[in-house]
């Protein structure tokens, strides 16, 4: 090996090396359109569209089912009344259609002419891409009416609970927003948006049947595992019914590991002040394991302690840090 090959060689090991101390992976192209693909967006300084302020909550959208070129999938607003309901987007639409919704009225929302922001259509994706100016209608008073590019940018995002990087096409709306794509063909997902009425970013994409699982093998292997996947209303801690599973996971391990005992930790963003925090995140900590006790496992193995904002793991200035300070820790004790 020649020294400059092997120079070249060690520089490659060394960026490899600072990427993950800094917690960063490529983009990841296994990304795809499947059941049980799911994508959180954290909501933030939002209205509703009598124009009431609604702060903070997570839009949480999750593929149900594919059927060629057609999709269904539902979603849950984890506003302080929750509510949810599903939607497909035909396979013409997935092809050609131009207008996603801005305001989401519950139950089924299915009509001919929607996409999502899950996936933009082939034709709207194949024009950004290529820098032509399309066509993208939002059903409100804020209808962007066209698109145009005006660059690329790498997000942050949280993919299966590991920190991760998305490279997006960066456009304009006619209307004033401004949005990022998922560069992916195959998954033209709107990833991030900043409009008047409200701001959003995909801070966790995962598979949701996988949650619980990865729960328990982090759990098995470190003795500490963090998700996202348990969900609370906003400002509350009542347990979103799309939080169970992950839930069910846990006792099932502690179940079957009589001798595990655990911390049940709770933990918030800053918003609403520390004491607020503080007493929302033991709150939280306590319905996790009023649950797991409710499955089944003695109360003596668990602990249940709320730290508010006093541990962050990111950034509470942005919206995507903010959503990784949201979550519940297990630990063994």
């Amino acid at each position: 090996m020649s020294r400059e090959t092997w120079f070249g060689a060690v520089l490659i090991v060394l960026l490899s090396l600072l990427s993950a101390s800094i917690g960063l992976v490529a983009q990841t192209p296994a990304l795809t359109l499947h059941p049980g693909l799911t994508v959180d967006y954290s909501v933030y300084d939002a209205i509703n569209s009598s124009g009431q302020f609604q702060g903070d909550y997570e839009f949480i959208n999750s593929v149900t089912s594919v059927s060629g070129a057609s999709y269904q999938f539902s979603f849950l607003l984890t506003l302080a009344s929750p509510y949810g309901g599903s939607q497909t987007v035909l396979a013409p639409d997935r092809k050609n259609g131009t207008t996603i919704r801005a305001f989401w009225p519950p139950g089924d929302t299915t009509a001919k002419g929607y996409v999502s922001y899950l996936t933009l259509s082939d034709a709207t994706f194949a024009d950004v891409k290529a820098g032509k100016e399309t066509v993208l209608h939002y059903d409100s008073g804020e209808d962007q009416r066209t698109l145009t590019k005006v660059g690329v940018e790498d997000l942050k995002t949280l993919i299966n609970e590991r920190p991760a990087v998305l490279h997006t096409i960066k456009v304009k709306g006619a209307a004033g927003g401004t949005f990022w794509i998922l560069d992916n063909a195959g998954l033209p997902m709107v990833v991030k948006g900043e409009t008047k009425s409200w701001r959003f970013m995909a801070t966790s994409i995962r598979d949701s049947g996988s949650a619980g699982g990865q729960v328990v093998s982090a759990l098995k292997q470190t003795g500490e595992a963090t998700t996202h996947d348990i969900l609370f209303a906003l400002g509350s801690a009542n347990l979103a019914n799309e939080t169970k599973p992950v839930l069910d996971s846990v006792v099932q391990y502690l179940k079957a590991n009589p001798k595990v005992h655990i911390e049940i930790q709770g933990h918030t963003d800053n918003l609403g002040g520390a004491d607020f925090n503080l007493a929302l995140s033991q709150k939280r900590a306590d319905a996790v394991k009023a649950y797991v006790t409710a499955g089944g496992v003695n109360a003596a193995r668990l602990v249940a302690k709320g730290y508010g904002l006093t541990v962050p793991v990111a950034d509470n200035t942005t919206p995507e840090g903010r959503a990784r300070n949201r979550r519940v820790v297990f630990k063994a004790l």
